[in-house]
């Protein structure tokens, strides 16, 4: 009985809690397909190739070890985003490119090789996994380990630093490394 009332209702155009209720969702349908409209066309264009970002990561994965070895902490400080994070070892987290720039003033090393196992990208974000190797040098043993970065495309294209983390490999400092460690590669 009440829908043969609503349908009366509608028919002779007296407003119901229904009728409102379905004129509101017809009157929105075509409000909402115009808002996701404007928002597509908001977006950026489409991201370059992925082939293209991963090359474009790779080439700021070697300026970053050509500034190491020429000393340049100010080149390596511009590969990092305003707000990234550097993760040395046995050191507390340094935030901020500013920061990131006055830790590599204290010294970088000459003699960095890296071997990049694994980069990923989707969209403007992307990372690398892989090997260092640092030779020895009159003050300091040889040195290899493993690294994560992690980068962000930026509103300009260029790839920049957000996270920086590496840690050695080998054996444990007390000579005993029983538990072993899993490789990636």
């Amino acid at each position: 009985m009440m829908a043969c009332q609503a349908d009366q209702r509608w028919m002779t155009g007296k407003s119901s809690k229904i009728s409102a209720r379905m004129t509101a969702w017809a009157l929105q349908v075509p409000v909402i397909g115009l808002g996701l409209g404007v928002l597509a066309g908001c977006g950026r264009g489409s991201a370059p190739a992925e082939g293209g970002s991963r090359q474009a990561i790779e080439a700021a994965v070697q300026r970053y070890v050509d500034a190491s070895n020429q000393g340049d902490a100010d080149a390596l400080a511009s590969l990092y985003a305003d707000d990234a994070v550097l993760l040395p070892p046995d050191h507390e987290p340094v935030r901020g490119r500013a920061a990131i720039g006055d830790f590599w003033r204290q010294g970088t090393d000459e003699g960095l090789e890296v071997t990049t196992l694994r980069v990923e990208v989707d969209g403007d974000l992307g990372y690398l996994v892989g090997r260092y190797h640092l030779p020895a040098t009159g003050e300091e043993p040889a040195d290899s380990g493993k690294y994560v970065m992690c980068l962000k495309r930026q509103l300009d294209g260029a790839w920049k630093l957000t996270a920086d983390i590496w840690n050695r490999s080998g054996e444990a400092e007390d000579g005993d490394d029983s538990r072993g460690a899993p490789s990636i590669t």
